[in-house]
């Protein structure tokens, strides 16, 4: 088929961001590219360019390596055993994920966890500085303390989200774009008056291993799961949303006297600090920014009740 519109163009690559999205949502179970493709309406080989076109990888490549760095970041950040990260990332067997992991990554998930600092993490790090402006030097600082979380219960959330930035720059064009989308979510909360909604963001990918230039950041509104009316309502009404399920359960929440940005980095290094030395350890690699005033945000941190 030939692209000649605009329009075209922007259906295309919506469809592509879907095939993401449904890879990203469903990281743990089997599934091949041809029940994606007719889920999307698509045929196999037509999918298949154009994710290749519009991502800038193949759709199995971009598969693969998602569900290795998300496996990176369980062993970075969680306190669950390698089989257990091996059924949660996609991976039948202990020793399937071994093998995948040290082809990409040139170590074990053994040795990789013994690594102290990583290339990628530290780089991500130091141009998020320079563009946010923020770092653990601040005295903003003293508000990352596990003193001041609190630890409550957060129901299974369905998050309807765009992805605001993906590639090249996206802590820049995250910066950049923010305002106009918590703003779009702010209008469809106030529309349709949706109760124990949150705005949140935050990424699809593994800080500490993705390639800064692949990291896909979002912005969207979770509602509980519970919810099915408020989720029909706006699937109708709001079709170009994609949708991510957000596992419920122990969280720690952290309250900061100040916007995204400048939370950015302290919390960053509020996780893995605190990971590393024992202190919590995370049950996925979902954590989130929940947004409500200008100079007010919250970190929701997914723990392990045996850790806490």
């Amino acid at each position: 088929m030939k692209k000649t519109s605009t329009q075209t163009k922007e259906q295309l690559e919506a469809l592509a961001l879907q095939g993401l999205c449904f890879a990203d949502d469903n990281v743990g179970e089997p599934f091949s590219i041809r029940e994606v493709s007719e889920r999307l309406g698509m045929s196999y080989s037509y999918f298949y360019h154009t994710f290749a076109e519009i991502i800038g990888e193949p759709f199995w490549h971009y598969v693969k390596r998602h569900r290795l760095e998300l496996a990176a970041g369980l062993l970075r950040h969680s306190g669950y055993n390698i089989n257990e990260i091996s059924e949660m990332c996609g991976y039948a067997t202990t020793s399937a994920l071994s093998k995948a992991f040290k082809q990409h990554f040139r170590e074990s998930p053994m040795q990789f966890r013994r690594i102290l600092v990583l290339p990628n993490e530290k780089r991500t790090l130091d141009i998020a500085v320079t563009i946010t402006h923020s770092g653990s030097d601040t005295p903003l600082s003293s508000f990352f303390n596990v003193e001041r979380c609190e630890k409550v219960t957060v129901p299974d959330t369905i998050l309807y989200y765009s992805l605001i930035s993906r590639g090249q720059n996206p802590v820049a064009e995250m910066v950049a774009k923010m305002t106009h989308f918590v703003g779009l979510f702010h209008k469809m909360q106030t529309l349709y008056d949706i109760p124990n909604s949150r705005i949140i963001t935050g990424t699809l990918d593994s800080v500490p291993v993705t390639d800064y230039e692949k990291l896909s950041m979002y912005a969207g509104i979770a509602i509980p799961a519970s919810d099915i009316k408020m989720m029909l309502q706006l699937e109708a009404r709001y079709p170009y949303l994609l949708k991510k399920r957000i596992q419920g359960g122990s969280y720690l929440r952290l309250p900061l006297p100040m916007d995204w940005a400048t939370a950015g980095i302290p919390m960053y290094d509020f996780i893995s600090r605190n990971c590393k030395e024992g202190i919590f350890k995370m049950s996925g690699n979902h954590f989130f920014i929940s947004l409500s005033l200008s100079n007010y945000c919250e970190i929701f941190i997914p723990t392990l009740r045996k850790h806490y």
